[in-house]
């Protein structure tokens, strides 16, 4: 590639990642502060809610801001099939094929009316700055993914508390049941049964199902860029569109969480070489 133009990729690159940067940082403190009038006022119901509706207008808010400037300025397009239900608290369960998900699946959810959006995340990047705060903040369920049975224990706890979380305020749980992105390195080495992604772990899923109503949305998102995965080269539009299915299922009708999320893996599988071999108008 011609060295100018790759200065200017990176370049554009730099301004979104700054701008990611500042308007994470600007809702910083005022989520800060409201998680604190959330924990000191417990007891007082109306204010909690409150100060927990305020927390949803800053998440939507951060989320528009970082739409407009992927979908906008960068000018990378989602194409998105399938609709979303309206429920306060679904279950999403999601391909992971690299840090860009997460806006994708934020814009896809939370940006077009949905919930707010709730990670089970390992439990070391609350130490990250300000995503970190932000984890805090929002409770996100922090995970050990030890193999030892206390870690696992702590992780059940985790993932169960979260869930029954769901009951008393908004909130969509999100599962990368892969449990990490996906690369053909980690793709070699797991032998995936999968052509494009990897196998899918059905642990978080299944403890999910174990604390949710029969009626509860479990969302099925797949994720098929045209190009790279990589972030910092998405944050420059290098990657012009990204196709996303929806596809809703009920948790009462999963009865085994292995034997489903290996049917929709494959049915995946097929849908993302669909989207690969359509070429980018």
């Amino acid at each position: 590639m011609n060295p100018a133009l790759t200065a200017i990729k990176h370049l554009y690159s730099t301004i979104t990642a700054i701008w990611v940067i500042l308007n994470l940082g600007f809702w910083v403190p005022f989520l800060l502060l409201l998680t604190v009038v959330r924990f000191l006022f417990q007891k007082a119901p109306a204010v909690s809610q409150g100060a927990y509706t305020l927390i949803e207008y800053i998440y939507r808010s951060a989320v528009a801001l970082d739409s407009f400037w992927m979908l906008r300025v960068v000018g990378i397009r989602f194409d998105v099939t399938g609709e979303l239900p309206d429920h306060p608290a679904p279950i999403v369960v999601v391909n992971h094929q690299g840090w860009f998900d997460i806006p994708i699946v934020q814009e896809v959810i939370t940006g077009r009316g949905g919930p707010i959006l709730k990670f089970l995340i390992k439990r070391q990047l609350v130490w990250v700055p300000i995503v970190g705060w932000i984890c805090w903040a929002l409770n996100f369920p922090r995970l050990y993914r030890g193999s030892h049975e206390a870690a696992r224990e702590k992780d059940y706890s985790a993932i169960e508390s979260a869930t029954s979380s769901l009951r008393s305020e908004r909130g969509a749980l999100l599962i990368f049941a892969e449990g990490t992105r996906f690369t053909q390195a980690k793709h070699i080495d797991q032998g995936s049964r999968y052509q494009h992604l990897l196998n899918p772990r059905p642990g978080g899923l299944k403890i999910a199902l174990e604390s949710v109503a029969a009626d509860t949305p479990v969302i099925d998102i797949s994720i098929a860029y045209q190009g790279d995965t990589n972030f910092w080269r998405c944050l420059n539009g290098s990657t012009r569109r990204i196709s996303i299915r929806l596809v809703s299922h009920l948790a009462g009708d999963i009865r085994d969480s292995r034997t489903w999320l290996d049917a929709c893996w494959r049915d995946k599988d097929q849908w993302i070489s669909q989207q690969l071999d359509t070429p980018v108008r």
